[in-house]
């Protein structure tokens, strides 16, 4: 074989091995490329957990329980003082009135909110309620009662009040945030395990596209409360369509 056919067939493979190589590349190029599509489809066809397009920043502010003072009292002008602690440390500071003043018997309602962060601890809480003297301005026949999540069903008295009972009725719950939404139209679920225990709506500042404030206050039946299970916000909004929750934001409530 002359050197002119052995340079032409050296020349053919380099030639083939450059354009295998061209052709190989190009090949992995688009396998990669086509990798990166569907990684990216796949990862647009799974949305993070519990993300939200039409809730943001939202945050539980404030928490309360409410108990409710149920009795009579027989005071001056109908007016007595109540006021709730946690050991020595006062939470709760008031007044009320009852139907009728002194020296006759007045009916007595008054629901006290006792807010969950002012509380601390695992001390007892306990509500006094009292007269104020006209001359003297200190707390006079004053009652003292404990204050408990249970079926307590005792009634108390002195000379001031008689039949007294205090017992939580509901608690309460602060939202706040921001929301875009049609309208500023939300709905929202309060979910003890899958059973619903509190349900309602309420509206932001401005409606979509903008981002509107949110702010809502809960309130939910101690009726309602059963076992330990774990308790959930569930904020959400209707398709004006299929008139189905969509776009749901989850909130692990206290």
């Amino acid at each position: 074989m002359n050197k002119t056919a052995i340079a032409t067939i050296v020349a053919s493979v380099i030639a083939g091995t450059s354009c295998f190589g061209y052709f190989t590349n190009v090949t992995i190029d688009r396998n990669v490329d086509r990798i990166k599509q569907i990684d990216t489809h796949q990862q647009v066809k799974q949305p993070i957990a519990n993300e939200s397009n039409s809730f943001r920043n939202i945050k539980v502010t404030s928490q309360s329980v409410a108990f409710v003072i149920k009795g009579e009292a027989s005071v001056f002008e109908g007016t007595f003082h109540y006021t709730v602690k946690q050991g020595e440390k006062v939470i709760v500071e008031n007044f009320g009135t009852a139907s009728i003043g002194g020296p006759e018997w007045g009916k007595v309602e008054q629901q006290i909110n006792i807010p969950w962060n002012k509380m601390s601890g695992h001390s007892p809480l306990t509500i006094e309620l009292y007269e104020i003297d006209q001359e003297s301005g200190q707390k006079v026949r004053v009652m003292q009662i404990p204050l408990t999540i249970g079926s307590d069903s005792n009634s108390y008295k002195n000379e001031s009040f008689r039949n007294i009972t205090v017992a939580p009725v509901s608690f309460e719950y602060s939202i706040k945030g921001e929301a875009r939404l049609h309208e500023g139209t939300f709905n929202y679920d309060v979910k003890q395990g899958v059973k619903k225990i509190a349900s309602g709506f309420g509206t932001s500042s401005i409606g979509a596209p903008d981002w509107g404030q949110l702010e809502q206050k809960i309130t939910i039946p101690l009726e309602s409360f059963s076992g330990d299970q774990p308790i959930t916000l569930e904020l959400y909004s209707i398709d004006q369509e299929s008139g189905k929750a969509v776009d749901t934001k989850v909130i692990m409530l206290k």
